[in-house]
């Protein structure tokens, strides 16, 4: 006795079902599952010529890159990093140095998202009413969201301090 017979699932042999085009393909059934998804493919050999994805600007999205243009970060309103560009002039660097280029990067991204958070909540409870004081210690204490001054100066900072020897390549 067969261990699937009569088991519900489909016994047939490839290519005896009608609608079966070929012989057990499964990257057709990939097709079929991701074919409404606004994913973008070039064809090969057009990719000068179709426009990027990572071009598009990210609503809500807050970008830093280090002064010699070779890390950019995207960060969204929370505080997630969305998206990380690396120019080819970091393969110049080694893993260690760009491991933490990135982080570093990535964390001023962050912060600036965090404190567009911050910006619109404060706007919110001014218009409910709050005491100005009182929404910036809430804001700053309880929900730890930097302020847009403070980003800022996070920022001048670790310019200043990292990167007060490099001249941007592309001045």
């Amino acid at each position: 006795m067969a261990a699937h017979q009569n088991d519900g699932f489909d016994d047939d042999e490839p290519g005896e079902h009608p609608d079966d085009e070929s012989d057990d393909d499964l990257g057709g059934a990939l097709d079929y599952l991701y074919a409404d998804d606004d994913v973008f493919t070039p064809a090969v050999g057009t990719e000068d010529d179709a426009p990027s994805i990572d071009d598009e600007p990210v609503p809500f999205g807050y970008t830093v890159a280090n002064p010699p243009q070779t890390v950019t970060v995207t960060a969204l309103m929370d505080g997630r990093i969305h998206r990380v560009r690396l120019a080819p002039a970091v393969t110049a660097m080694s893993e260690a140095e760009l491991a933490e280029e990135v982080l570093v990067i990535a964390g001023l991204a962050r912060q600036d998202g965090r404190s567009a958070q911050y910006d619109v909540m404060y706007s919110g409870l001014r218009e409910l009413g709050h005491d100005r004081a009182e929404a910036k210690d809430f804001l700053s204490r309880n929900l730890d969201l930097p302020s847009p001054e403070e980003a800022a100066a996070t920022r001048a900072h670790i310019f200043a301090t990292r990167y007060s020897g490099e001249v941007d390549a592309h001045e």
